[in-house]
């Protein structure tokens, strides 16, 4: 449970004192608008897999989702110039569809409705003042602890599920975040599942959703020299974010349009069409750096027409909606973690039930069951006798 906060409205008087420090250090007012956005992200994701029932309408879910999200937003921090509000529009993918799926209602897709059965990916986040908060979940409709996940469907689900939370516990100083790719594959293995080929983990910094570290899973060889070897440091933020498939593993987008996209600001280029210019406009002053949806536009069939231009030119950078086989079953689960002096602290959170999910298979891995077993708590106690022993052996060593 998390420690008691201050009232957020507070915080926002006493902003002066800090505007010395680092923007990313994790001060206490900062901590305090992390979980302030993780509250309202965690509330949306509940609203949004209780409505995800046989019959939903996905856009529906969606437009949940992200009323959730400005509904919260606006009753915080409304005193002083405070930017909050969507920092990734809400997403919900079914089946073959395994993530960023978020249709307009003139969209094919608009008119999907998952059934009894479907597996569907939910992935959405808040911000407040710029400090982003992320969450992704994978639902089977109508499963529950009377009628179990099985087979293929229970494996990819315990798969990402072990995962993320072997991620979280390599989530300290020193360790890379190789070993935190290593980890996920080797649990992928052991249940006969593959990460989905390149799939990011991002350090979150204020107003940056892809911060300078990253998690690559499974890798391409081209991957493996494009991704540097990583340490974490105490004090950064991250959105562990694992897919896992029990197909080839292999996302490829398809003809559904792309809906998501956020702002390239290194990119500059002069628009030719006035529809474009009026939509970059409107970017920069709604969504800042964050990542916006087509549906959150005042004319969504401007949007429509002038997003095109801008991503030609690299003015906004699209997140295309991603597909697995038909016959492939996808589990994405996201959490953001703050990497405390105490230990990595989860501010996001997913319903997980392992009742509902009964794989047969399990970790085989000794360093990795080892590892699922630590407390996410840094013992200070145990680490300062190992420095005195390792003092006192040394001392021996030179006399």
């Amino acid at each position: 449970m998390a420690p008691p906060k201050p009232d957020p409205v507070d915080d926002v008087e006493s902003e002066d004192d800090e505007k010395s420090q680092d923007e990313n250090e994790l001060t206490p007012n900062v901590v305090t608008k992390y979980q302030t956005a993780a509250e309202i992200t965690n509330k949306a994701l509940a609203k949004v897999v209780e409505a995800a029932v046989d019959g939903a309408k996905v856009i529906d879910l969606c437009t949940l989702g992200d009323r959730t999200m400005e509904e919260g937003a606006k009753g915080v921090y409304n005193k002083g110039k405070v930017s909050k509000g969507i920092a990734f529009p809400t997403c919900v993918s079914p089946n073959a569809a395994i993530c960023h799926l978020s249709p307009l209602a003139s969209d094919p897709e608009g008119a999907i409705t998952i059934k009894k059965g479907d597996m569907v990916r939910i992935e959405l986040g808040a911000h407040i003042d710029g400090y982003i908060a992320q969450v992704a979940h994978t639902l089977v409709v109508g499963a529950n602890k009377e009628q179990p996940l099985t087979g293929k469907q229970a494996d990819v689900m315990q798969a990402a599920y072990t995962s993320i939370e072997a991620a979280i516990r390599l989530l300290r100083p020193g360790k890379t975040n190789t070993e935190v790719t290593e980890a996920v594959q080797k649990i992928a293995d052991d249940f006969e599942c593959k990460p989905v080929e390149g799939m990011l983990s991002h350090q979150l910094q204020r107003n940056i959703l892809d911060g300078t570290k990253q998690i690559i899973q499974n890798p391409s060889d081209t991957q493996k020299k494009e991704v540097e070897t990583q340490t974490f440091e105490e004090g950064e933020v991250y959105s562990l974010d694992i897919l896992i498939s029990s197909g080839e593993g292999k996302a490829k987008p398809l003809e559904t349009r792309t809906t998501i996209y956020k702002r390239h600001s290194d990119t500059t280029y002069n628009l030719k069409m006035k529809t474009s210019r009026a939509v970059l406009s409107e970017v920069n002053a709604k969504f800042g750096t964050m990542a916006f949806g087509l549906r959150q536009f005042e004319d969504e069939k401007k949007a429509r027409m002038g997003i095109l231009e801008c991503a030609n030119h690299g003015l906004v950078v699209p997140y295309s909606v991603l597909y697995e086989k038909e016959d492939a079953f996808v589990a994405h689960f996201m959490f953001t973690v703050l990497m405390m002096p105490s230990g990595p602290l989860k501010i996001t959170s997913f319903p997980w039930d392992q009742d509902s999910v009964k794989s047969e298979k399990v970790v085989k891995d000794e360093a990795i069951k080892e590892l699922l077993q630590q407390s996410l708590k840094i013992n200070k106690k145990a680490n300062k006798k190992k420095k005195k022993k390792a003092t006192k052996e040394n001392g021996a060593d030179a006399q």
